[in-house]
């Protein structure tokens, strides 16, 4: 067998489509490489809010059939197979997510009855029957799990009130979701085979999947979808704050998440776990009645929360006063304190223009840079590091670009000028600057540093 090519040319069929992925270099090329370049290349135009379980195929030479890519395996045996031919076809196609009956019929969404084992049911097209009974070992008990506090829609502030969340994996614990589990939805999923894929099931999908609207109140009701599980908590952390009422985490992991209100008494309860793609979130079970008392004063809209819907105003307007940010958390039904104003500005700002610690900590890779793209400069960065144990500090940088010392030497007067102030950062410091006088008497800067 000879050996593998040095590249490859991939070309995408994708809804009638045609689109090619040129050079890929077969070493070190994995699947999530492949996921992430069809993706870009050939589903850049469908919409974020439509969520797929994609399938792709990949045509075998010489013969009249496909096999699966599905892992790293597939995609190394797909380069082995096509070492004579640098181009490789590759299908893709999507598998949608159909609720049926129990006679495996569509049905209305708002009649399905629901099962907590998702079932692969067969039908008149080829479909490919998968328990997806998803046990907690799979996942882990994520109560407090990294994604939870690391992701884009976390809230974390050790000063205010932490979510509440229930541990208690005991018997009883477990009876409390019976009615739960006997009420989620049983889904099909068609083969990709099949290019017939009727519109009234694309828009089924379409219209369970939740879409973010912040004109409009946020409304729960069994059945819908949403892209994951982080989406999912945001959007109940939006609805607990926009309503105004103590929520109780008692199930908060990576396969299901169970709430309820707090409220003595009071009824409300939802419960959502993933659909068969093991990805997209949807809600199983959901009492939307309120017997208690709003408060607007929600423990969940901490100071992190309000950054977060802080950051697309402050980016047109960094300069927003303190009444304009508490005017604008307003719109979303919540009353913040002055601290709470302060550290969401300040938590917002950060987050848009960045922290001074971490404009420090990127001064070596800007050195080196400036040192590979142009040649001759100067940039020279001193540090305080007594052993390699401790964490360099940053003591004095120099830089002087080949620029401006070539129009020292070729355009500027005899004369040399020094000054300096201090800054006013944080990390404080003087900005020493050496200047010259051009051909116009105009100041020509020779170069600038940075001590401490």
């Amino acid at each position: 067998m000879g050996s593998i090519a040095a590249a490859y040319d991939i070309v995408v069929h994708c809804n009638a489509n045609k689109i090619r992925i040129p050079n890929v270099d077969p070493s070190g090329y994995s699947y999530i490489n492949l996921l992430f370049d069809v993706t870009e290349k050939a589903l850049s135009k469908i919409s974020g809010n439509v969520n797929m379980i994609m399938q792709m195929r990949c045509e075998i030479p010489g013969k009249n059939c496909t096999m699966d890519v599905n892992d790293d395996y597939s995609v190394s045996e797909m380069f082995k197979i096509h070492q004579s031919k640098p181009v490789i076809n590759l299908h893709v196609s999507d598998m949608e997510i159909i609720p049926v009956d129990e006679e495996n019929n569509l049905v209305n969404p708002t009649t399905v009855n629901m099962q907590d084992t998702l079932v692969i049911s067969k039908q008149n097209k080829k479909t490919v029957a998968i328990d997806v009974d998803i046990s907690d070992d799979q996942y882990g008990d994520s109560s407090s799990d990294s994604s939870w506090r690391h992701n884009p829609y976390s809230d974390n502030e050790d000063e205010l009130v932490l979510d509440r969340v229930s541990n208690d994996d005991s018997e009883e614990s477990d009876t409390n979701f019976s009615d739960f589990e006997d009420n989620e939805m049983e889904i099909v999923v068609p083969d990709s085979e099949s290019e017939e894929g009727d519109n009234s099931r694309r828009q089924l999908i379409r219209s369970k999947m939740w879409i973010y609207n912040l004109k409009d109140d946020i409304e729960f009701e069994k059945g819908q979808l949403f892209t994951n599980v982080d989406a999912f908590r945001a959007i109940l952390k939006d609805y607990v704050i926009q309503k105004g009422f103590p929520l109780l985490r008692l199930k908060n992991e990576r396969s299901r998440v169970t709430a309820i209100c707090n409220a003595e008494g009071c009824q409300w309860r939802i419960h959502a776990s993933p659909v068969a793609d093991n990805i997209t979130f949807q809600i199983k079970s959901y009492q939307s009645q309120h017997t208690c008392v709003m408060d607007k004063h929600c423990a969940e809209a901490t100071s992190d929360w309000m950054a977060k819907k802080l950051v697309g105003v402050m980016r047109d307007h960094p300069n927003m006063t303190s009444k304009g940010v508490e005017a604008e958390l307003r719109k979303y039904g919540v009353k913040p304190s002055k601290m709470q104003i302060f550290r969401a500005k300040n938590k917002a700002l950060n987050e848009i223009e960045g922290t001074h610690a971490e404009s420090y900590s990127k001064l070596p890779s800007y050195a080196e840079l400036l040192r590979n793209n142009n040649p001759n400069s100067i940039c020279k960065i001193h540090y305080d590091r007594p052993n390699l144990l401790i964490e360099p500090k940053f003591l004095r940088i120099f830089i002087s670009f080949r620029a401006q010392k070539l129009g020292f030497l070729e355009g500027c007067r005899p004369f040399v000028g020094f000054d300096g102030c201090f800054l006013k950062g944080p990390f404080g410091g003087v900005l020493l600057t050496a200047v010259a006088l051009d051909a116009n008497n105009s100041i020509f800067p020779i170069a600038f540093a940075v001590i401490e």
